[in-house]
């Protein structure tokens, strides 16, 4: 599959007018799954240039040779606009990194967090990433279901969402997540919990704002890696980034959710032999 095409000339026509690059730092992590699923280093490789096509400012942390990545300095923090977390176990934060967090979020920096960043691995920790983003992963409580999935927008008419239709695909949802009132549910996936004649649906895409400070932008799905190259999550994604960061979203924005990412090594084709 060919990678991240270039579209320069996009770039230039709208460049004269844009606001200040939105600055997005990813926090990825290693590879947690087998394959196809939670490739986390192949999304900070994918996802840096197409939100730098996008007219965005990105930055990676420095991973280590098991790709587990350096967590963003106060400083770093400090040139971020939205911090991106696609990792396994993102509500995971050791002492001094959720001080660093709860400084950024007084600011006004902002989260998007997607499938897997979206878990805590206890009680205190999903106490505080529910207040942070809006809903936490809780231990023993949360269920998971691997496999065909529907989303179901249930506001269609939202920066995010607007013109998206609803779509399957195989992914995995989350389920009975520990999550505020005051969130602003955007897509719910029917469960595998029973209710009347059908399933129950929860939601799986939301925004969360708290006055003053942060804003958070959370899409369950992910967990297949091959599904970051959907037009439809791309624009999801873009628009939700962008919506956290507090622009509207450009005519670029809306352009680069057309391009082709990678989504594995690319394969060297041996022509067949002539007889």
């Amino acid at each position: 599959m060919r990678c991240l095409l270039p579209l320069l000339a996009i770039v230039s026509v709208f460049a004269a007018d844009a606001p200040a690059p939105l600055r997005v730092f990813l926090r990825c992590g290693p590879k947690s799954h087998g394959p196809g699923a939670h490739d986390h280093p192949a999304f900070a490789r994918d996802w840096q240039p197409m939100l730098t096509q996008a007219g965005m400012k990105v930055s990676v942390g420095d991973a280590d040779a098991k790709g587990v990545q350096t967590f963003p300095s106060d400083e770093e923090l400090a040139r971020t606009d939205v911090l991106v977390i696609h990792r396994q176990a993102g509500g995971d934060f050791k002492p001094d990194e959720k001080t660093r967090v709860e400084k950024f979020a007084a600011r006004g920096g902002s989260f998007v967090v997607i499938h897997a960043g979206a878990v805590a691995g206890n009680d205190a920790s999903a106490d505080f990433y529910k207040d942070l983003v809006g809903g936490s992963w809780r231990q023993k409580v949360t269920k998971w279901r691997e496999g065909p999935m529907e989303l179901k927008f249930v506001d269609k008419e939202h920066v995010i969402t607007k013109g998206i239709a609803d779509f399957g695909m195989k992914d995995e949802i989350y389920y009975d997540m520990d999550l505020r009132a005051d969130i602003h549910a955007l897509a719910t996936a029917p469960t595998p919990k029973k209710k009347g004649d059908g399933f129950e649906a929860q939601t799986q895409l939301w925004t969360y704002e708290k006055p003053g400070a942060q804003r958070a932008f959370v899409f369950i799905p992910g967990h297949t890696y091959v599904n970051f190259s959907r037009p439809d999550v791309k624009l999801l994604l873009l628009r939700g980034i962008a919506w956290a960061g507090r622009q509207t979203p450009s005519q670029q924005l809306e352009q680069t959710a057309l391009l082709q990412i990678c989504v594995f090594p690319g394969v060297p084709v041996t022509p067949p032999e002539k007889k």
